[in-house]
C-alpha cells in the first residue's frame, strides 16, 4: 500500500473545501488501488469468516461463563453455608473452651483443698501412730500391772488360805484345849 500522507490544506478555505478536497484524495488513492488490481474482497471475505467465527467462539465461551458463573454462585453459597458452621463451630469451641476454664479452676481448687485434706489426713495418721504406740504400750503397762496384781492377788489369796488353815489349826488346837 502506499503510504502517502493526505496533503494538508491552509485553514484560509471553507469547511466543505476542506472536506470535498479530503474525498477527492481518497478517490485518488482507491484509483491507484484499482489501478494495480488490489482486490480487498477476498480479505473483507476471510475476515467477515473470522468475525462469524469469533462471534460463535464467543458464544460458546458466554455460554461456558454461564456455567462457570452458576457453578461460582453455587460454591459461593456453599463457602457461605461453611463459613456459618465455622462461626458456629468457634462460637461451640470458645465456649466448650470456657466451660474447660472453668473446671480447670475448680479442679485447681479441689486439688488445694485436697492437699490440705492430705495434710490433715497425714496429721491423723501421725496422731494415730502415736495414739497406737500410746495405747500398745498402756496395753503393755496394763498387762504388766494386770499380771502384777493377779500375782499378788494369788499371793495374797495363798496366804489367806494357808492363814485360814493355820488359824482353823488353831482353832481344832484351842477347842482341843477348851473341850
Amino acid at each position: 500500500m502506499n503510504e502517502e500522507i493526505t496533503r494538508e490544506f491552509p485553514d484560509n478555505g471553507s469547511f466543505a473545501e476542506r472536506v470535498f478536497a479530503r474525498f477527492d484524495a481518497i478517490d485518488a488513492r482507491l484509483e491507484k488501488l484499482e489501478a494495480r488490481s488490489y482486490d480487498t474482497k477476498p480479505i473483507w471475505e476471510r475476515a467477515l469468516a473470522e468475525i462469524t467465527a469469533t462471534r460463535s467462539e464467543v458464544g460458546e465461551i458466554n455460554v461456558r461463563l454461564g456455567v462457570i458463573e452458576k457453578r461460582v454462585e453455587a460454591i459461593e453459597t456453599r463457602v457461605a453455608a461453611i463459613e456459618t458452621r465455622i462461626e458456629t463451630i468457634e462460637t461451640r469451641i470458645e465456649t466448650i473452651e470456657t466451660r474447660i476454664e472453668t473446671i480447670e479452676t475448680r479442679v485447681d481448687a479441689i486439688e488445694t483443698r485436697l492437699g490440705g485434706v492430705e495434710s490433715h489426713v497425714a496429721g491423723l495418721r501421725s496422731d494415730y501412730g502415736g495414739m497406737r504406740h500410746e495405747l500398745l504400750d498402756t496395753q503393755r503397762e496394763s498387762k504388766r500391772m494386770l499380771t502384777s496384781l493377779l500375782e499378788s492377788l494369788v499371793t495374797l489369796l495363798t496366804d489367806t488360805r494357808h492363814l485360814m488353815r493355820n488359824n482353823d489349826a488353831r482353832l481344832k488346837q484351842l477347842e482341843s484345849k477348851l473341850a
